[in-house]
Order: C-alpha cells, then sequence, then structure tokens
C-alpha cells in the first residue's frame, strides 16, 4: 500500500476539509494504516489504485466525508473520515457542573478508545475506529482527523419522514403509521440504553437523536432490526439511569404511547425484563424528586405519565 494513491473529490467538499484530508494522507499514509486497522489485510493484498471522498454530512460538531478506497483489481473499501469544525466539542461530566471541559484531541482520543471497547464488548453498536491523527500546521492551528468503518443503512430519522410521507400519501393507515413509528423509536431508546449499559452504566452521549443511529438493512425478510450509533461527538460521564430516561424523554417525547410501547419497552429490551424492570424500579425515587422539583419550578407536572407507566410495571 502506498500513500501516493491519488485522491479524487466528488461533491461540494470545503477547502479546509481537503487541505486536512490531503495532508494527513500525505504526512502520514492514514488511508493504508485505516484499512490496517479495520481490515487487517494480508501481505498479499492486492495494492491500492485511488480514493474517492464525498461529502455525507458537513453540519454539526463534524464534518462527515465517505471515503471509497479501490484497489487495483477493482474491489472497494468504505470508510467515513470525519473533521472537526473548529470549535469546542463538549465532553463533560452530567452531574458534576466543575468537571472541565476537555479539548478537541482528547475527546477524539476517547472516542478511538470507545470504539475499540464497544467492538470488544458490543460488536455493531457503534463503528470501528481506523483511527485518529492530530498535527498543527506551520501557523499554530491543530488540526485533527478521525477515521471509521462505513456502516451502511438508514438514519432512524429518515426512516420516520418516510413512515409520515406513505401515511400522508394514504399509503398507510393512521394505525400502521402510529404502530411503525413507535417500533423505530424503541429501537432506538432501546439502542442508546444498551450504550449506556455497555460503558459501564455510567457514560451517556448528550445527543440521543435519531438522526445519530442507522438501521441496518436487512439480509433476510422478518429479520429483527438492528442499529448502530454512528454519532457521540459529545460525551457525559458519571450518569446514571435516572439521566439517561430524562435524555432520552426529551428528545422522544412524554407522551404516554410513546412511554408505554417505545421507551419503557426498550429500557426492557436492552437491560432484559427483569433487570429492567429492578433499575427502573430502584430508579423511582430519584425520578419522583427530580419531577417533584420540576413542577414547582414550571407549575405543572410533566413527569406523572412516566412515574405512573414505571410503577405499573
Amino acid at each position: 500500500m502506498s500513500a501516493t494513491i491519488p485522491l479524487r473529490w466528488e461533491g461540494d467538499a470545503l477547502p479546509y476539509h481537503v487541505d486536512t484530508v490531503e495532508t494527513a494522507h500525505r504526512q502520514y499514509d492514514f488511508i493504508a494504516q485505516s484499512i490496517r486497522r479495520l481490515d487487517a489485510p494480508s501481505e498479499m493484498a492486492p495494492p491500492l489504485a485511488q480514493a474517492v471522498l464525498a461529502p455525507l454530512a458537513t453540519g454539526g460538531a463534524m464534518a462527515v466525508y465517505k471515503l471509497t478506497v479501490e484497489d487495483v483489481q477493482g474491489e472497494s473499501r468504505h470508510l467515513v473520515c470525519k473533521i472537526p469544525h473548529q470549535r469546542q466539542i463538549v465532553y463533560a461530566s452530567g452531574t458534576r457542573p466543575d468537571t472541565p471541559i476537555e479539548t478537541t484531541q482528547q475527546l477524539l482520543d476517547r472516542l478511538a478508545e470507545l470504539a475499540h471497547q464497544l467492538h470488544q464488548r458490543a460488536p455493531g453498536l457503534f463503528p470501528r475506529s481506523g483511527g485518529v491523527w492530530h498535527w498543527r500546521t506551520v501557523d499554530g492551528v491543530t488540526r485533527h482527523l478521525l477515521v471509521e468503518e462505513f456502516i451502511p443503512g438508514l438514519s432512524v430519522e429518515r426512516l420516520r419522514n418516510a413512515c409520515e410521507q406513505q401515511w400522508t400519501a394514504g399509503g398507510l393507515s393512521e394505525d400502521v403509521y402510529q404502530q411503525q413509528r413507535l417500533q423505530l423509536d424503541r429501537l432506538a431508546i432501546a439502542t442508546f440504553i444498551r450504550l449506556w449499559d455497555v460503558l459501564g452504566r455510567c457514560t451517556f452521549t448528550s445527543d440521543p437523536s435519531p438522526w445519530n443511529l442507522l438501521v441496518h438493512p436487512q439480509a433476510s425478510e422478518g429479520a429483527p432490526p438492528t442499529a448502530t450509533i454512528i454519532d457521540l461527538h459529545s460525551l457525559e460521564e458519571d450518569v446514571g439511569l435516572s439521566y439517561v430516561i430524562q435524555r432520552l424523554t426529551a428528545l422522544y417525547g412524554l407522551r404516554q404511547e410513546v412511554i408505554e410501547e417505545a421507551l419503557l419497552p426498550g429500557v426492557l429490551d436492552a437491560l432484559g425484563p427483569d433487570e429492567g424492570r429492578s433499575l427502573l424500579h430502584a430508579e423511582l425515587p430519584r425520578l419522583e424528586a427530580e419531577a417533584e422539583q420540576a413542577t414547582k419550578n414550571l407549575g405543572v407536572d410533566l413527569q406523572r405519565p412516566l412515574l405512573k407507566a414505571i410503577r405499573a410495571l
């Protein structure tokens, strides 16, 4: 493998991103290093011929580009390049407000470490890491590049939107539409609860968004859906189940049907029925105290449906 293979850009890549990737390619041979980590090719693997980059998403905390690497035999491997934008990415404690925010470099190194841990403990839950690189330009500007495996699929949010379009076009009844939406939310919630569980029940993402989960294409009809979390740009440590539940309800809602058919079933899917119920009941005093304080502050009891449903488990 050689770092001299040509790079070709498709789509509207920003000059800053082009310079970052091409510098890492020239100085660190990052493409070959990433493929070695992810694919572990043999010494007889055919030489690489070219690499093609195309933007997937350039907003958010990091710009994301799809990297397609072709060898001389025409075989392709797909990777993802992530370039953090020039602003602070948060990595902090969810319970200790005095915990210092880490640097972008420390967060990216932490993401690469977590990717390795998650691959060992829960394969498929998060993309494997191809590596992370840091350097400074001659002007003293810090540059970063993170590489991960490419995961095929559609985000939960895109699938939600597709369901809504089918419903509004008359292709789905309202009941079927609601059922499919709740099933997607249940899968999303279960996937994020698994993340918290696998990471020692103390680390969570501050953005458990349906945009951040890719649902895998099913190999066989009727196979249960699975999802991969593709974005952990912000991490929070020292957080328990009550905090995780609050983050999930903030995004997926506190409507009765969401709680009863998506939120609590998702927790039980991830942790198992017996342990899930036990943990939820153990968290009730904390949730009740937080709900009481929220009621005093807002003048309305928003948490009642959640607490009632947990008590009924």
